[in-house]
C-alpha cells in the first residue's frame, strides 16, 4: 500500500455516491396498430441521481457533499490518497437501498478492503429474519470497541440495549483506527457531532464530510486542485448533469 493519505469509507459515503442509476420508465404512448389507435407503455432508459433530494429539501450542503465524492475518488485513482473499507461495511450497504449505481462501486476507484483488528467468521444471512450482524457486534468483547461504544454513543446503560446504528458505526471506527487510518470519510452529521462533543475520550481518526476533507487536502497540497479540474472536465465530457434528478439515458444504453 503506498504511503500516502488514508481514508477510511463510511457506509453513507459509498452509499452516496450511487449516483447515477440506470433505470426504465414506462411512458404512455399511442400507436396504431392497422386501423385501431392503441395505448402501450414504451420503457425508456433513464440516468436518476437519487442525491437531487438533497436540493429539493433545500440542503445544499449535504448535495455538495454528495459531489466531492467524484473528487475524492479521483484523487485516489491518482494515488495520492488510499482508500479503505471492511467487508462488514459491504454488508451493512447490501441491506440499504439504491446503494448501487451503474459502473463500478466508487467511481471505479480502488479500494484496500482490511482485514480488521478481530478476525472471525459468522454467519451473514440464513433467512430466518435473525440480525447476525447486530447479535456479533453485541457479543464482541474488544477492549478498544467497548470504549467506542461509549463514544459512538451506542452503549446507553448495563441494562439497556446497544443501539444499533451506533454500534456499527463504532466497529467501523475500530476497523478504521486499526488500519492506520488519517480520515473518516461520511456524510453522517450526527455523528461527527457525537465525536466532536466527547471530552475525554476520543478516536485516533479524524472524522470528516467529503466536502471537508477536499478543502482540508487542497489547503496541505495545492497542485491537487489540477486533478479535480479532470474529474470536472471528465465529467462535462460524459454529458451528465448530476443536479438533475433524471436524464434521458438512450444514447448510452442503446449505442
Amino acid at each position: 500500500m503506498p504511503p500516502t493519505v488514508k481514508v477510511f469509507l463510511d457506509t453513507s459515503a459509498l452509499k452516496a455516491s450511487a449516483d447515477t442509476r440506470l433505470v426504465f420508465r414506462a411512458e404512455p404512448q399511442k400507436i396504431f396498430w392497422w386501423d385501431r389507435e392503441i395505448k402501450v407503455n414504451i420503457h425508456r432508459p433513464m440516468y436518476v441521481n437519487q442525491n437531487v433530494k438533497f436540493l429539493k429539501q433545500g440542503n445544499h450542503g449535504r448535495f455538495e457533499d454528495t459531489l466531492s465524492l467524484r473528487y475524492v475518488a479521483a484523487l485516489a485513482k491518482e494515488q495520492k490518497i488510499t482508500l479503505l473499507s471492511h467487508p462488514e461495511v459491504t454488508w451493512e450497504l447490501m441491506g440499504l437501498p439504491r446503494a448501487n449505481g451503474r459502473g463500478p462501486r466508487f467511481y471505479g476507484a480502488p479500494i484496500h478492503i482490511i482485514k480488521g483488528p478481530i478476525q472471525y467468521e459468522r454467519t451473514l444471512v440464513d433467512f430466518t429474519g435473525r440480525d447476525y450482524q447486530l447479535e456479533f457486534l453485541t457479543k464482541l468483547k474488544h477492549p478498544r470497541f467497548l470504549e467506542l461504544q461509549r463514544v459512538c454513543g451506542a452503549f446507553q446503560g448495563h441494562d439497556r440495549p446497544r443501539h444499533r446504528n451506533q454500534l456499527i458505526d463504532a466497529f467501523h471506527l475500530l476497523c478504521a483506527e486499526s488500519a492506520g487510518a488519517n480520515y473518516f470519510l461520511t456524510l453522517d452529521n450526527k455523528l461527527i457531532r457525537t465525536l466532536a462533543s466527547q471530552t475525554t475520550q476520543k478516536t485516533s481518526v479524524t472524522c470528516i464530510t467529503p466536502k471537508l476533507f477536499l478543502n482540508t487536502q487542497l489547503r496541505k497540497h495545492p497542485t491537487w486542485f489540477w486533478s479535480l479540474i479532470k474529474e470536472r472536465w471528465r465529467l462535462a465530457q460524459s454529458g451528465r448533469k448530476l443536479d438533475q434528478e433524471s436524464q434521458d439515458a438512450s444514447n448510452d444504453f442503446f449505442g
